[in-house]
Order: structure tokens, then C-alpha cells, then sequence
């Protein structure tokens, strides 16, 4: 089959979640024999990449934008032109808010191609400041309506957010879990020694929280826990990896000072390559995501890899990964004291966490991408069919 994977971003600019995915599964279809082609925006931030390259013998075909309001509100130049005359049998689009995908559906009904979309985050579960929750609430009920009755296939990272999608218009028939997963190098072994001598990480035992430094994925109540996990743990170390947004590192590095934890807390900023990615999970003995939503999340299954039990926030899409007391836990966003309760508890059972980093591992096996490809690849034999 030759298909479009219709999304933002790809790399470079690669940003989150989304570009991973987008990214990991294309890589494993083109493996299967698939022709795949990437069709993503031409820039990002100032920046501009070439309007086409292969990358692992994936095709990225870039498309420059007319006007650029925000993330996710963009004016493409020409989009529907590139997809329409690109021959595809498969016209799979990523994100429902979002005119890109309403484009890609809209290409597929016109071209008689088979289309499918691919939901990570239902927008009006995340818990978005008021001045931006009317405004998101508003695009996403415009475009929910158009595209959601036009996709063959309906794709979404955990059951739980099947229910806010049939609210919005999705028929549940259409709708199919597919979740994120790993690379099949990260269940690899990695020597965690490696990344504590290049970032100077000292002490035991290692909190690990990574992902961007925002106020949503709540690296902030881990500072605020870190008080009293380091009363009961002193030697301990907290390492954040991720990316600064807004300047909110300086917001954790006062807030820990002002805490007297600063010296026990480090901040990586953001690492992008597999290994180093795999040794940093490797160096940690837990992993800690106290986010306020994710849909799936690719950090935790890469924690998990490589035997790292999870603390993670009850949201989302978080309780179809972590099956509490057997791979983690599960606790309320934004509960500093459960938070630390249940940090420091696992810390101190030191057999339990290596059954639950035991168990983790062997979920992780499941998720791998050469198995998620396979589930695609049905997928997109039956939309083909239809």
C-alpha cells in the first residue's frame, strides 16, 4: 500500500509524542513492505527543513505554511493539492482538532483512498487554564464534527478516552485502541552507569521524571514531594530530563531552593537519542510521571523497558499502562502528599519494586513497534477492503 501519514510535525521538529509515533511506527511499516510517505509541515519556530527527503526510507514531503497562529492553528499552502494528487491508498491523519486533518480525511473521500484517524489527546480532558479552554473547546467541537463522520477508521491510544470521543460524534464502531509503545532497541540493555557519569548524577536511590518542563506534566509536585522523600532517603537524587518550556526550569530551580533541596535536585535538559535516552532510564531505580493528562504515555512504556516500576498520575489514558501493585502506581494529579506517601513506601520495599520492574519489563515486550505495525497493518488491509 502506499500511504500519507498526514501530521504537524515530523523531524527535525520533533516535539513531542506524536512526532515519535508518527515517526517509530512509519519506520516499521516501511519494514513490512508498505510505501509511506510523511506529509508535515515545511517549518517549525523560524526554522525550515528541505521540502523533501528520505529518512529510513520513509518519504517526508513538507508543505510551507501561509499563516502560523499557534501550535495547532495553521494555514497550509496547498495541502490538499499534495494529497489529492499523491496516489495514496491509505490517507492517515494525526490529531482531530486540527485543519491538517480535517484536509486528510477530506482528500481521502475525494480520492477514494481509505482514511483513518489517529486521536492522542482528547483537548477538553486536559485541564488547560479558563482563557484557554473556551477557545480549545470551541475548535474542537468545529472540528470533531467534520472529521470524525468522514474517517474510515477512528484510532485512539487507551479506552478511556473512547467515551469523550462518542460524545463528540465519533461512532464507536469506527473506533480502535491503538497504543504508543517502544522502539524493540529499547528493551535492549543499557548501562545506566554511563548516563550518571555524564550528567554527575551521585547517590541512590535515582528518581527519574522525564518529559517537557511544563506545568502540565507536573514536574513541579515532584519538587514540592522532594522534601520530605529526601528526609526519608538523603543520599537520594531527583533528575528531570526534558526540554525547558517557557522558562519554567528557573520556576523549579527557585521553588527547590527556597525548599533547600536544590543540590539534590538535577535538570539534563532534553536528550533525543535512543541510547542515552535507554541509559538514563537504566540509571534510575523508579520512574515518577505526576502529569496532569497524557493519553498514552511513551515514557512510561520506555521506563517499563528497560524494569523501572512507575509512579504515575491517574489520568488519562495512564491506567490502561500501569497496573497498580503489579508494574506501579497510580495516584491523584496534583496530590503532593499521596505523591510522596506512595514515592517513598515503594522506595523503602525495595523487593517489591524489583517485581514490579520485573513485571514492567514484560508489558513492555508487548508494546514493542514491530507488534503495534502488525495491528496497522490489519487495520489498514480492512479500511482497504471497505
Amino acid at each position: 500500500m502506499k500511504i500519507a501519514q498526514v501530521t504537524l510535525y515530523y523531524k527535525p521538529f520533533m516535539l513531542g509524542g506524536v512526532e515519535w509515533y508518527v515517526y517509530n511506527i512509519s519506520r516499521e511499516l516501511v519494514k513490512k513492505g508498505h510505501e509511506v510517505e510523511v506529509v508535515t509541515a515545511s517549518s517549525c519556530g523560524g526554522e525550515k527543513a528541505p521540502s523533501e527527503e528520505v529518512i529510513e526510507g520513509v518519504r517526508v514531503r513538507r508543505v510551507g505554511l501561509k499563516l502560523d497562529w499557534s501550535y495547532r492553528m495553521k494555514v497550509w499552502d496547498g495541502l490538499s493539492d499534495v494529497l489529492e494528487s499523491g496516489g495514496y491508498d491509505i490517507i492517515h491523519g494525526y490529531d482531530y482538532a486540527a485543519p491538517h486533518s480535517l484536509a486528510a480525511v477530506r482528500a481521502a473521500r475525494r480520492t477514494h483512498a481509505g482514511s483513518a484517524l489517529t486521536v492522542f489527546d482528547v483537548h477538553g480532558m486536559i485541564p488547560r487554564r479558563f482563557f484557554k479552554r473556551i477557545p480549545m473547546k470551541v475548535v474542537e467541537g468545529y472540528y470533531a464534527r467534520r472529521t470524525f463522520p468522514d474517517a474510515d477508521s477512528i484510532m485512539t491510544r487507551a479506552k478511556e478516552l473512547v467515551p469523550a470521543l462518542v460524545r463528540m460524534g465519533a461512532d464507536e464502531r469506527k473506533i480502535t485502541v491503538t497504543p504508543s509503545g517502544v522502539r524493540d532497541e529499547s528493551l535492549g540493555r543499557y548501562d545506566g552507569a554511563v548516563f550518571r557519569a555524564r550528567y554527575g548524577v551521585d547517590g541512590s536511590p535515582v528518581i527519574l521524571c522525564l518529559g517537557r518542563l511544563n506545568s502540565l506534566k507536573g514536574p513541579q509536585f515532584l519538587v514540592e514531594a522532594a522534601p520530605a522523600i529526601l528526609r526519608q532517603f538523603p543520599e537520594a537524587r531527583i533528575v528531570f530530563v526534558g526540554p525547558d518550556q517557557v522558562g519554567y526550569r528557573s520556576t523549579l530551580e527557585s521553588r527547590a531552593g527556597e525548599l533547600g533541596v536544590r543540590d539534590r535536585l538535577s535538570f539534563t535538559g532534553p536528550i533525543y537519542g535512543l541510547t542515552e535516552k535507554m541509559q538514563a532510564y537504566a540509571a534510575c531505580d523508579l520512574f515518577v510521571l505526576p502529569t496532569s493528562y497524557e493519553g498514552t504515555s511513551q515514557a512510561i512504556f520506555e521506563a517499563m523497558a528497560q524494569g523501572k516500576p512507575v509512579v504515575a498520575s491517574n489520568v488519562g489514558g495512564i491506567p490502561s499502562q500501569v497496573e497498580p501493585g503489579v508494574d506501579g502506581m497510580l495516584v491523584q494529579y496534583g496530590n503532593v502528599g499521596e505523591l510522596e506517601r506512595t514515592v517513598s513506601g515503594l522506595l523503602s520495599d525495595r523487593a517489591l519494586m524489583a517485581r514490579m520492574g520485573a513485571s514492567a519489563r514484560v508489558k513492555a515486550k508487548d508494546y514493542s513497534y514491530s507488534k503495534l505495525a502488525e495491528q496497522m497493518d490489519r487495520l489498514y488491509a480492512e479500511i482497504g477492503r471497505n
